[in-house]
């Protein structure tokens, strides 16, 4: 809609007034009003009232009616223009997101730039988007390596999607004892061959233990590898995205988040970003418990990592009872190292298709 193309009110009183040979201060004293307001009235600024709409009826012998009307479908079409407007605008700032909430079957491709806003923000359970990235504000927990083009609203609408998750999943009380007890068959879930069915096991025994677990393909330029929150006082989140598309990654973040679950505060949102560069207390606490819970021989790993072969990283991983890819994919981390051949023919990759449920 193109605002020229809206008429006000005052235009039809201009015409109204030309024809009767009045002036807009004949017009102000017949309504009883000031001169100012006649004027804005005219110009559009102005609000014809119910009561100032009776008195146009009498002096122009129409209907009352009419002018509401008239006053009626004008702010309309102001209001219309506006949330046009406000669209557009609006549409450029979730463009990424709503397509891949459509791509994904999350919510239904709308026309209208503004039934698409308005779906997506329905879908995140929102009024205004600006609460979207002030969430985000309170809950991020590592900062670093923030990619070039990232994009907070995508990333909260992966967020959003394990969160209705939870409110379909079943799960007992959580139990930190218990939950802390099943940590070696959560390890030896790392040296399944088939990794799509450790995973699937792993979610299961989650449920047993009150953790909702999710797992949810990474949306561009979120650079998200996994979160934990409480959803309630008795039921744990973690949501683990495929960033990386490998194993080793996938379980020293679904650690690490389990250590924000078992260390942090209930009332705490942990979305851990990019890496597992430790920023602040929390994120070392659930760093160094993740290293703990998968390698038993801390000082061993020290000493390994600084003078490292294949056979040694082997053999080490045996000695603590996890996949060799964990380990070689913690020294190729914490050394920088992503182009060794040896190093990255024992990352296994993980594939997320049978198993974003």
């Amino acid at each position: 809609m193109n605002k020229e193309l809206i008429i006000c009110p005052g235009e039809t009183i201009k015409e109204l007034l030309e024809t009767y040979n009045y002036t807009q201060k004949d017009l102000a004293n017949k309504l009883g009003l000031e001169l100012k307001t006649v004027n804005e009235i005219l110009n559009g600024r102005g609000v014809i009232t119910f009561e100032t709409a009776i008195k146009l009826g009498i002096i122009f012998n129409m209907p009352a009616s009419f002018w509401n009307n008239l006053e009626f479908n004008y702010r309309k079409d102001l209001k219309d223009l506006e949330e046009a407007e406000r669209a557009e605008q609006d549409y450029k700032r979730i463009e990424i997101a709503y397509k891949e909430l459509v791509k994904r079957n999350k919510i239904e491709m709308s026309k209208e730039k503004a039934d698409k806003v308005a779906t997506f923000k329905s879908f995140m359970e929102v009024v205004n988007l600006d609460d979207i990235e002030v969430e985000y504000e309170k809950a991020v927990a590592c900062r670093k390596a923030r990619m070039k083009e990232f994009d907070v609203i995508s990333l909260m609408a992966w967020i959003q999607c394990g969160i209705k998750k939870t409110r379909e999943a079943i799960s007992n009380i959580f139990d930190k004892e218990k939950v802390l007890k099943i940590i070696p068959e959560i390890k030896k879930l790392t040296l399944l061959e088939n990794q799509q069915e450790a995973l699937i096991k792993l979610k299961t025994i989650c449920a047993d233990i009150g953790i909702v677990l999710s797992y949810e393909k990474a949306f561009p330029n979120t650079g998200i590898n996994g979160i934990a929150k409480w959803v309630t006082p008795d039921k744990a989140f973690i949501q683990v995205s495929d960033r990386g598309k490998k194993a080793d990654t996938f379980w020293f973040t679904f650690m690490h988040e389990l250590g924000h679950i078992i260390e942090g505060k209930k009332k705490k949102f942990f979305i851990d970003e990019e890496c597992r560069a430790s920023e602040g207390d929390e994120e070392r606490i659930a760093n160094d418990f993740a290293i703990k819970k998968l390698i038993e021989n801390k000082k061993g790993y020290e000493k390994l990592k600084q003078n490292w072969t294949i056979d040694e990283i082997k053999k080490f991983a045996k000695e603590n009872g996890i996949h060799e890819g964990i380990v070689a994919g913690m020294i190729s981390h914490d050394n920088n190292i992503y182009d060794n051949v040896g190093l990255n023919k024992m990352r296994r990759k993980l594939d997320f298709d049978t198993i974003c449920i």
